[in-house]
C-alpha cells in the first residue's frame, strides 16, 4: 500500500512539473501577439524599403532581420512564463527598432516623392545653336529665372564653338512651372555676355533651333528660334 501511495505521488509530482514547463493561456497569448507586432513591422519596413532607391538602411535592415527569424523560432508553447517574460523585453525592443527605421524609411520616401513629382515637370527639347556672335565661344548656360538654377556648360568644359559653327544634339531641360530664361555665354577671353530669349515653353515638340547673335554697336546679345528641321 505504501509502495501504491510514492507511486501515486511521484506521478503527480511529474504531472505537476510539466505542468509548470507550459505558459499559460494568457502568457501564451501575450507572447504571440507581441510576436505577430513584431513580424508586422517587419513586412512593412521591408515593403517601404522597395519603394525607395536609398539603400542606406539595407544593412540596418539585415541585422534586425536576423533576430525576428531567431525570435520567430522560438516555440512559446514549450516555454514557461517565466522564460516568456525573459523573452518579451527582446521583442519589445525589436518592435522599437523597426518603428524607428520605419520613420526614416517614410521620411526618405516622402523626400523621393516630391523629387520625383519635381523632377516629371522637367521636359527635354531637342536644339542646336549657331553661333552667330562674331567671336569663338567656349560656355553656354542655361539660366532658369524663375527657379534661379543654371545648367551645366552645353558646349563641354574644354570645347569651343567656333564663330559660324553650329553645336548639334542640345537637350535643353526645362521645367514646365517656370516662364523666363536666359543664356549665358563667355567668349575665349572669359567675358560674359547675357541673351535673353522667348518663351522655352512655347517652342515646336521637335525641337528648335537658337541662333545666337551679338550687336557691338548695341553690345546686346539675343537668341531667334527657328524649326529644327530645315526645309
Amino acid at each position: 500500500m505504501k509502495k501504491n501511495k510514492s507511486v501515486l505521488l511521484g506521478v503527480l509530482a511529474m504531472m505537476l512539473l510539466l505542468v509548470g514547463c507550459k505558459p499559460s493561456e494568457e502568457k501564451l497569448s501575450e507572447a504571440e501577439n507581441a510576436r505577430n507586432q513584431l513580424v508586422q513591422a517587419r513586412a512593412a519596413a521591408e515593403e517601404t524599403y522597395l519603394d525607395i532607391a536609398d539603400t542606406s538602411l539595407r544593412p540596418e535592415l539585415d541585422t534586425l532581420g536576423v533576430k525576428v527569424t531567431e525570435i520567430e523560432a522560438l516555440d512559446f508553447t514549450k516555454m514557461s512564463d517565466k522564460k516568456i517574460d525573459a523573452v518579451l523585453p527582446t521583442i519589445a525592443e525589436l518592435t522599437d527598432s523597426y518603428s524607428t527605421v520605419q520613420g526614416k524609411l517614410d521620411g526618405t520616401y516622402q523626400e523621393e516623392a516630391t523629387a520625383n513629382a519635381e523632377q516629371a515637370k522637367n521636359i527635354q527639347i531637342n536644339s542646336y545653336i549657331i553661333n552667330q556672335m562674331g567671336f569663338d565661344i567656349n560656355s553656354i548656360v542655361l539660366h532658369d529665372i524663375t527657379t534661379d538654377t543654371y545648367s551645366g556648360n552645353l558646349i563641354g568644359d574644354g570645347n569651343i564653338l567656333e564663330s559660324g559653327y553650329t553645336l548639334m544634339g542640345i537637350k535643353l531641360e526645362v521645367h514646365t512651372d517656370s516662364n523666363a530664361w536666359e543664356f549665358i555665354v563667355k567668349n575665349t577671353t572669359d567675358t560674359s555676355f547675357t541673351l535673353p530669349c522667348e518663351s522655352l515653353k512655347d517652342v515646336d515638340p521637335s525641337g528648335v533651333s537658337l541662333s545666337f547673335e551679338y550687336d557691338n554697336d548695341t553690345q546686346n546679345g539675343s537668341v531667334t528660334f527657328g524649326g529644327y528641321f530645315s526645309n
